[in-house]
């Protein structure tokens, strides 16, 4: 039967985020070393060793597995992760995990746990190793094709995924549906393919506004991360906390520095209309929630029983300073060559209570039914109208694994699959320049039935196989976030704009710059890797700092976590003493009571490099002196000197990727359009596909060229925005 979860089933089934896997359902690298075929013999063989044949034939059917050593890879965070398993008859004997690519400690983890995990459950289906999402559901899919290959079984994943993975063809070939191939056929007014932040607004927008939904995604149920939120506006928060009021004049300025950030590659109307009206549907997304608990500042105490969902202001109070004559600076982004508006608030410890919530309003509805392990594959057009989808069961647990449900929409399809990042070959196409630094520095948390990340770009193939039009000019989400940084964004002392000197020695750019421009100027000096300088007056200097993405601009003076705010105990802009210590201890920074010993341990094979360490370090001490950068034109009250020991040291690489945004082109009512070829060859924008919505990644001219991140939050929240705004009009034929 298929997968069919109501309102009942949800309440008392499985959490956001769980993953199944079972073995011989995945895509793997395989290299067996038990490949030995008999060769084919003429000889009649005699009585004596027909019956030893007979018999071995017998016993091979009773065993489990056929005795031997196998092997596969599959993609971890950073590096291939391989699996080595031994078998006899009827058990696996021993596991060999390299995962010696991988850096521990960002959703990675050591081999040991995972190795004894496989054993104990003789089995690729173990609980994953906490902390180590990515490289659990990587040492599971080998794991799986190991198993699989000792059986005897194929390991292609519903042979259609393979090709439309292939090294050159991100696209493929539009799938050729036979009535055979339909294990049931089902009708809606609304279908929403991709149940995430944008799907589940648009299931609950629709069906509040009287339509029936049809709600189908490949996970196990609906998936969130995260829980940052740029809100402009809202009533609710603006009555608390009345200082975030703004002024249309104020909304325009910043819509026009997204917009800007952006290169222009973006709709203006599709940043003014969320802007303009986030703040009446923020409410509405939250007030689904009775139990969320709102701080009042960023680093409030938080009583037990609302550890679990609460939300924080981010920059409530905002970072200030004083000066040498004790006059008190705020910051103003008004000021800011690149701000960073305080607009925007945090879910704690994620957004899936408030996502959850919003789940069961949409089901409370009575309206909305939904099909997870349901991949879709293929829009139904009549008439250039989109009347509905096909839609792969790859449940697991499904006796209908591997055959279509055919879902007839009434009113429309709507597209929030999110994106493809995970998809080698849609990378490689729509994204060639991020592939060559990032391709194994990618993340993504998501994972469908079979363990596979979901952002495989489903929705760019189905509508472009109906003929609507992709936006070109994609932004890669890229944004540093600080030496030594954790998931969480917690570094050592964030992208704040201390001394950068590349592997050189050399000071290379203005480190006043928020996370994707340091990414930018990062990804252009030799070995793509550069270290921060700072002295032991950083606790006062932080407090310059910008309120950035990622940077610190706080400074508190606690000797151990426990002296932090109760359950609100870290947050990646407020720095104190121990954090710095813990990471001098761990590694991730160096501490050194001389610059010269410093630049020995930063550069510890190239005097060259420290020579030059040390002449930049004195070129920048002489320009903070003298109140002007002349070489980079850093802002005065950020050029601070290195020149009180001890001084510290910490290593910048390239960032990971979490997403690479572009979509299908659309407007500020979520249409998609065809794409024709003008009489100047141009590939343009035709007329609007009836019945065919996007929202969330799929919405394309929401972010061109990269991710802007002045306004922190600002891809969840017109996700949420636009999700609404396509169900309401999916529900009305808008």
């Amino acid at each position: 039967m298929a997968k069919l979860i109501s309102r009942r089933d949800f309440l008392r089934g499985t959490a956001a985020g769980a993953v199944t896997l079972t073995a011989g359902a995945v895509v793997g690298t395989l290299t067996g070393c038990n490949n030995n075929v008999p060769e084919a013999t003429t000889a009649a063989p005699t009585e004596a060793a027909q019956t030893a044949t007979e018999a071995a034939t017998e016993a091979a059917k009773k065993a489990l597995y056929t005795p031997g050593t196998y092997t596969a890879s599959e993609k971890g965070l950073q590096s291939d992760v391989t699996v080595t398993m031994t078998f006899d008859e009827n058990s696996i004997t021993d596991v060999v995990i390299d995962a010696s690519g991988e850096t521990e400690g960002i959703g990675t983890a050591t081999p040991e746990p995972l190795k004894k995990a496989i054993l104990d459950a003789q089995s690729a289906e173990f609980d994953a190793v906490s902390g180590a999402t990515v490289t659990s559901n990587a040492v599971k899919k080998a794991a799986a094709n190991c198993i699989a290959q000792a059986k005897g079984e194929t390991t292609a994943a519903a042979g259609e995924a393979a090709a439309v993975s292939s090294q050159d063809d991100w696209l493929g070939e539009e799938p050729d549906i036979k009535e055979s191939d339909i294990y049931s056929e089902v009708e809606a007014d609304v279908i929403v393919v991709g149940l995430g932040v944008a799907g589940v607004a648009a299931a609950r927008a629709a069906s509040e506004a009287g339509a029936t939904v049809i709600g189908i995604d490949g996970a196990a149920a609906p998936c969130c991360r995260s829980g940052e939120y740029a809100v402009i506006n809202s009533p609710k928060l603006n009555a608390r906390w009345p200082e975030r009021a703004l002024t249309k004049e104020e909304v325009d300025e910043i819509i026009d520095s997204h917009v800007n950030e952006s290169s222009y590659r973006v709709k203006r109307s599709i940043a003014k209309k969320w802007a303009d009206n986030i703040g009446e549907a923020f409410d509405w997304w939250t007030d689904a929630d009775d139990h969320l608990f709102i701080a009042d500042e960023t680093r409030q105490a938080i009583e037990d029983e609302n550890a679990d969902d609460f939300m924080v202001p981010i920059f409530r109070p905002l970072p200030s300073y004083k000066d040498e004559n004790g006059k008190e600076h705020v910051y103003n982004w008004k000021e800011e060559r690149f701000p960073c508006y305080p607009t925007s608030v945090e879910f704690l410890p994620s957004q899936a209570a408030t996502f959850n919530a919003n789940w069961e309003k949409a089901l409370s509805t009575g309206k909305v039914d939904a099909y997870f392990g349901h991949f879709g594959k293929k829009l139904i057009m009549e008439n250039g109208k989109c009347v509905g989808v096909y839609a792969l069961n790859d449940d697991p647990e499904s006796s209908d694994k591997g055959k279509y449900l055919k879902i007839n929409a009434k009113k429309g399809v709507i597209l929030s699959t999110g994106d493809y990042g995970s998809n080698d070959a849609a990378m490689k196409h729509f994204a060639p320049d991020v592939m060559k630094t990032h391709a194994n520095n990618r993340l993504f948390t998501s994972f469908d039935v079979n363990g596979v990340p979901t952002n495989q770009g489903d929705g760019l193939r189905m509508g472009a196989w109906a003929g609507a039009k992709i936006m070109g000019y994609n932004a890669p989400m890229i944004h540093h976030m600080g030496g030594g940084a954790d998931l969480s964004g917690v570094g050592v002392m964030g992208n704040a704009g201390f001394l950068n000197l590349d592997m050189d020695g050399k000071r290379f750019m203005c480190e006043d710059l928020p996370g994707q421009q340091l990414e930018n100027q990062i990804e252009q000096t030799r070995l793509m890797t550069s270290w921060q300088f700072f002295d032991a007056n950083w606790p006062e200097q932080v407090t310059h700092m910008p309120a950035a993405h990622g940077g610190a601009c706080y400074f508190e003076d606690y000797a151990s976590i426990d002296e932090a705010p109760k359950n609100n105990q870290t947050y990646r802009n407020w720095k104190s003493p121990y954090q710095l210590e813990a990471a001098v201890q761990d590694g991730r920074c160096l501490k050194a009571d001389t610059l010269e010993e410093l630049v020995a341990m930063v550069y510890p094979d190239d005097t060259a490099a420290q020579k030059q360490a040390l002449e930049s370090i004195k070129r920048y001490n002489e320009l903070a002196k003298a109140g002007y950068d002349e070489d980079f034109h850093k802002v005065p009250s950020r050029l601070m000197p290195v020149d009180t020991a001890p001084f510290y040291a910490d290593q910048f690489t390239t960032a990971i990727m979490l997403v690479c945004i572009g979509g299908l082109e659309s407007d500020e009512d979520c249409h998609t359009f065809t794409e024709i070829t003008d009489e100047m060859g141009r590939q343009v924008c035709g007329e609007i596909i009836k019945g065919l919505y996007v929202a969330g990644n799929m919405q394309g001219g929401r972010f061109g060229m990269e991710y802007p991140i002045g306004l922190k939050g600002v891809s969840h929240s017109m996700a949420m925005y636009y999700g609404k705004i396509a169900g309401e009009n999916a529900a009305a034929e808008i």
